[in-house]
């Protein structure tokens, strides 16, 4: 397993088994803006922890993305409130960090998870992750964070792995993969999914679910975002923008554009997306990037205080203008090309 950082130690699937087997109240977390990978990977443990006789919380700084919804169990998928979670996340004696490598990632919520004296359990497979939990399952090979939850429940022979856990799993997966279209896809990765499908995920229903069924605010927001396209780079690089004030005319929320800038990666000649969002309750710009072949976005992203995979990064950027944050990642984005804007 690769973790790319050699001052953390990851510990074997058997010894994450025994610390959850062992806690008797648990708080499960992720990333800001959570996507498919994060829920369904926390949802799945979610079960397997409850299955196991634990109290557990699943405990998000962002809410759910709309897509992501129809997924069983989550209405157990909550979020956080200072107020009526912290003297929970305190008293817990673990806590699961789920699909990030990095505390500042669970924004508001770093004090009261940091703070506790909870075990803290990180699994993840970005790269670099920094230093902060007591123990990491981290594989920066793997295709997704539900692979690497699979692989943990699938090492507890007493397991009873049911169609709700299949049909999360099934989900963080398909979503990271962008539905199995990623290099990284392999045949361990179509392996791991013939086994879900046999525990009861519905390819069909989920695919549908979260691709094919949107909410009428999401869809004039997309045509918003689609209406403003500029290309540069001669059409190999497209950028989308969406400003505070789109969101509050089309009624959108940041979780209906769960999905937006992969389709940048379907206009012919795009060999790299970009979405800045001016976030509408925070004061920053987001930035999604997503690139195919020899691209490498998750430098762009780095360059600009964020992080993420070969393909698919992102970064956030606080006291900045929406356009002069898009002129910015146009001048770096442009180099990939070897052009000068």
């Amino acid at each position: 397993m690769k973790n790319m950082n050699n001052n953390i130690k990851n510990s074997p699937a058997s010894e994450i088994l025994k610390i959850l087997l062992n806690s008797k109240k648990i708080t499960i977390t992720t990333h800001v803006s959570p996507d498919g990978d994060a829920i369904g990977s926390e949802l799945a443990m979610f079960f397997y922890c409850q299955q196991k006789g634990s109290r557990v919380r699943i405990i998000n700084y962002s809410e759910t993305p709309y897509n992501l919804k129809f997924l069983n169990g989550i209405e157990n998928v909550c979020v956080f409130d200072k107020s009526h979670d912290t003297d929970y996340i305190k008293n817990s004696d673990t806590i699961l960090f789920l699909d990030l490598n990095n505390s500042s990632r669970v924004k508001e919520m770093e004090e009261s998870v940091m703070s506790s004296t909870a075990t803290k359990v990180v699994i993840d497979h970005h790269i670099e992750p920094k230093d902060f939990a007591d123990n990491y399952y981290i594989d920066s090979d793997a295709t997704s964070t539900g692979e690497l939850v699979w692989k943990i429940l699938k090492s507890d022979n007493n397991i009873n792995l049911t169609k709700e856990m299949a049909s999360a799993l099934y989900t963080a997966i398909m979503t990271d993969t962008g539905s199995f279209r990623y290099p990284n896809t392999d045949s361990e990765t179509h392996q791991i999914i013939a086994e879900l499908i046999k525990y009861g995920a519905d390819p069909v229903k989920i695919y549908e679910e979260v691709y094919n069924i949107i909410p009428p605010r999401a869809a004039r927001i997309y045509g918003e975002a689609f209406s403003g396209m500029e290309i540069y780079c001669d059409g190999k690089l497209v950028v989308l923008t969406l400003s505070k004030d789109t969101f509050n005319k089309s009624g959108a929320t940041e979780s209906d554009i769960e999905g937006l800038v992969e389709q940048t990666m379907t206009i012919k000649d795009a060999k790299v997306g970009v979405l800045l969002t001016e976030r509408p309750n925070e004061a920053e710009i987001r930035i999604s990037f997503r690139s195919k072949g020899e691209l490498n976005v998750r430098e762009l992203a780095l360059s600009l205080g964020g992080g993420g995979h070969f393909h698919a990064a992102g970064a956030r950027i606080s006291n900045i203008s929406l356009l002069d944050a898009k002129k910015l990642v146009i001048e770096k984005t442009s180099t990939l090309f070897n052009i000068k804007i």
